[in-house]
This record gives structure tokens, C-alpha cells and sequence, in this order.
């Protein structure tokens, strides 16, 4: 007898809220928590089985109520897969209190609840734009102090954030909404609360308005897109590559548009171009999850074994710096390649909104896997993006096994599983590296073909795209 997976997928969002009840506090490693990990993987794979068997439904209705259904017990546990949501909170008092955020962390003021953040946040300045610290900032004030309440305003924000990323996609592309109610956006969105899907869901809007030839407002939400966070401008001149399509001098509007936004919410907030000083906050934490660093460490443990201890940071270091050379290259790849397209497009059709959209999302992507530090939720802006596309192919399959598997990395409490796998986590970067650089070496001279970055699109691919 097959199991009905709307049941099945909110038996599975219960059990989660149990391993967070259970499992959800650090530095507590006693037997109720590890019942709580232990129900934590088997809810997993329990919502991956369940969101596996949605795959194929087209009505939008349909699977909007069910993630509103395996939602429920979510809204009401603790956050779980990351306890970003509590820095939020502090930060948002720092704001309140006229603080830098640039320059302190949670324990300048302090926090009435750093208890509640991991020490490793506790010091750190945070590299989020000036429209984030004003929504933090409002979010503290409402709480009052109450620190449930101020979980409860971040969630409500997180949800409208993806409310707004189904209805640009839905606009864009008719796309069906499956990707809502999948593993990646249940952990990292409802509980976990990461702000990344505000960022999406900006850029989203944003391409949605830039295939309706509305610069202005496409600049607008792109400059709020970078006011969340600034990694949002990877995707701005791939909705350039859109205006362009429609045949007019847009682009210079979008882009005065969003620079104003960002300068007004910077001098409104006071928080500006110092993010540029905190982005380095986070490259002192190494681990294989980025694709970087992961080879660096590999390349490292050969030195260490071979009696160079010290040329471990080196090695991760070069790696780094290969890796951003690496990332540039492959983002102008991306837009020039999509470019070709956008001038090969029917300029008397309406504009190539698949194609753009899919560079776009590879390049958000990109930008989160070659970057010197990856978390699980950094690929929601790539993947949301994405999701506003046809999903076809190697490229819907890739996507969808990562919605699935991307929560695995994290427990409960936010432990990583990458700090207990680092050796073997490293390796496997280089091997994939190797494996990568062979395969392009034996294939370099035939033309390659990226989904959705082929013939002629249409500003509507109807149903059985994700969102």
C-alpha cells in the first residue's frame, strides 16, 4: 500500500520538530540528544521520500497547501539546522542601540540574548546590508525583549520572503511551486529562518519586473536584493541581459535605480559600504564544503604528512585565491554565452526570461560553492532562482537531489557535519576537481551546452516548472 505523501511528509515536519525539542540546544550531548539526531535523520529521509513522490504534481494550489501543512509543526519548534536566527535578534538590538554592525558582534552591547548565539557568532561583525539591520532592528523593538516573539516576527518574514519568490516565479514562468514545500526550504526557511530567501526573493521580483520592461522597479528590488545581502549583485547584470532583450537604453535606469536604493538605505541606516571590512569575518572557518578550500585542505594534509605543517594555511589560501579566479572567469563565461543568446533571441518575441533565469541561478550557484566558506542555506538564493525555470534534464535531476540532501549536513543544534569529515570531505573536493578538469580536458573542443541556455525562450514556459 503506497503512502499518501502529503501525510507522510507532515508526519515526517513532526518528527523534525520532536529532534528539535530534543536536539536543539548545543553543547548538550546527552541521551535525549541523541534520540533527537537519530529522529532527526529518519524525519529526513522520511520528507525527502515523501517531497520525491510531488515531484510530478502540476497544480500550484495543490502543493502551496501542502507545504503549508508540513510547515505547521515547524512554526511551532525551535529552529533547527542553524541558530542564525538568535544573531538576527542581537543584531537587531545592536542596531537599536546605534551600534556598528560592521565593526561589533552580539556581546558589544551585550545581547539580552547571547546566551542564545554559538560563541563562534558571539564577537563577529556581520556582513549583511543595511535594509536586513533595519528589519532586525524592527524585529528587536516588537519583541520587547521576548525572544520567542522575536523568532516568531523572523519566521513571518521568512515566509512572506517565500511567498514572494512563488508568485515572481509563477509570473515568470507559470512555474509550479513544487520546490516550496521541499526538504532545503522547510529546514533553512521555516525553521532555520536564513535570510537568503529574502534575498531571492527580491531578485526574483526583480527579474519579473526587468522582463516587463520596468527598469526602475527592477532596479528597486535589486538594490533592496543587495541591501539583504550584497552576493545578490551576482545575478543584477544578468537582468541587465533582459532589458537588453526588449530593445531600449533601460539598463542605465536600472542601474541608477539601484545604486540610489542602496545609497538611501545606507544613509538612512548608516551602515554603508562597511560590509566590505566584515565579509572577511568568516574566512578564518575552514571546511571542505566549499569546493576551495576543500582542495586547499587536501593539498595541506599532503604538506602536513610530509613535514611542512605550516604550509596548511598557505595551501588553503592559494586554493581560495584560485578559486575567486575561478568564479570570475566562469561568471563572465556565463554572461557573455548568455548574451549570444539574448542577441540571437526573436526581438519581436517576448524576452528570453529561461535562459537569463538559468545563468543567473549557475551563477548564484557559483558564487556559493566557490566561495572560501559554504553553508547548506547559501544555496537557496541559486536553487530559488532556478526553480523560477524549466527544469529539465541533468540540471532538474542535480537540483532536486540537492533540495533532498543539503539538510543531512547539519544537526539539529547547527553542528556541521563537515567538522567530523574533514579529511575525507577534502579529498573528495580534490578527487571531484580532478575528475572535472579530465573530463573537460577530453571534451574541450565540442561546444558546450548548458540547460536552458539553448534556442529560443519565452517569458512563459507553462506548467511543470519549480518554484
Amino acid at each position: 500500500m503506497r503512502l499518501n505523501p502529503r501525510w507522510l511528509g507532515l508526519a515526517a515536519t513532526t518528527l523534525l520538530a520532536v529532534s528539535g525539542f530534543l536536539a536543539g540546544k548545543p553543547y548538550h550531548h546527552d541521551a535525549a540528544w541523541v534520540s533527537g539526531v537519530c529522529v532527526w535523520f529518519v524525519a529526513l529521509l522520511a520528507l525527502g521520500y515523501a517531497w520525491w513522490g510531488l515531484r510530478g504534481v502540476t497544480r500550484p494550489r495543490e502543493l502551496l497547501v501542502t507545504a503549508a501543512i508540513w510547515s505547521l509543526p515547524l512554526l511551532v519548534a525551535p529552529p533547527m539546522g542553524a541558530l542564525d536566527v538568535y544573531a538576527y535578534a542581537c543584531q537587531g538590538q545592536l542596531f537599536d542601540a546605534g551600534i556598528n554592525l560592521y565593526e561589533h558582534g552580539p556581546s558589544a552591547l551585550p545581547c539580552t540574548w547571547l546566551s542564545e548565539v554559538p560563541p563562534l557568532w558571539r564577537d563577529t561583525p556581520t556582513p549583511y546590508g543595511p535594509l536586513w539591520f533595519a528589519i532586525s532592528g524592527g524585529v528587536s523593538w516588537l519583541a520587547h525583549g521576548h525572544l520567542a516573539v522575536a523568532v516568531g516576527l523572523f519566521r513571518l518574514v521568512a515566509v512572506l520572503g517565500l511567498i514572494l519568490c512563488v508568485a515572481a516565479a509563477h509570473r515568470l514562468t507559470g512555474s509550479n511551486a513544487v520546490l516550496a514545500a521541499s526538504p532545503l526550504v522547510l529546514v533553512h526557511v521555516v525553521s532555520g529562518v536564513h535570510n537568503d530567501i529574502l534575498l531571492a526573493a527580491f531578485v526574483l521580483a526583480g527579474f519579473a519586473l526587468a522582463a516587463r520592461a520596468r527598469p526602475a522597479l527592477s532596479g528597486l528590488a535589486f538594490g533592496l536584493a543587495a541591501a539583504i545581502k550584497v552576493t545578490a549583485l551576482v545575478a543584477a547584470p544578468f537582468a541587465v541581459l533582459l532589458l537588453l532583450s526588449r530593445r531600449r537604453r533601460d539598463p542605465v535606469t536600472f542601474t541608477a535605480t539601484a545604486i540610489a536604493v542602496y545609497a538611501a538605505l545606507a544613509a538612512v541606516t548608516g551602515h554603508g559600504l562597511g560590509f566590505l571590512r566584515a565579509l572577511g569575518a568568516t574566512a578564518g572557518l575552514v571546511q571542505w564544503l566549499s569546493i576551495p578550500s576543500g582542495v586547499g585542505m587536501a593539498i595541506g594534509y599532503v604538506l602536513r604528512w610530509s613535514g611542512q605543517p605550516g604550509a596548511f594555511g598557505t595551501a588553503v589560501a592559494v586554493a581560495r585565491a584560485v578559486g575567486f579566479v575561478t568564479l570570475a572567469a566562469l561568471l563572465l563565461w556565463l554572461w557573455l554565452r548568455t548574451l549570444r543568446t539574448v542577441r540571437h533571441a526573436d526581438p519581436n518575441a517576448a524576452p528570453a526570461v529561461d535562459p537569463v533565469l538559468t545563468a543567473a541561478g549557475l551563477a548564484l550557484l557559483a558564487m556559493a560553492v566557490l566561495g572560501p566558506v559554504f553553508y547548506a542555506w547559501y544555496a537557496l538564493a541559486g536553487i530559488t532562482v532556478l526553480a523560477g525555470t524549466r527544469l529539465t534534464g541533468r540540471l532538474r535531476t542535480g537540483v532536486h537531489v540537492a533540495v533532498v540532501a543539503l539538510p543531512f549536513l547539519t544537526l539539529p543544534d547547527s553542528l556541521g557535519l563537515a567538522t567530523k569529515t574533514k579529511v575525507p570531505g577534502a579529498f573528495l573536493d580534490l578527487a571531484l576537481v580532478v575528475a572535472l578538469i579530465v573530463r573537460l580536458a577530453r571534451t574541450r573542443r565540442r561546444p558546450v551546452a548548458l540547460p536552458g541556455l539553448h534556442g529560443r525562450a519565452t517569458a512563459r514556459s507553462g506548467d511543470g516548472a519549480d518554484a
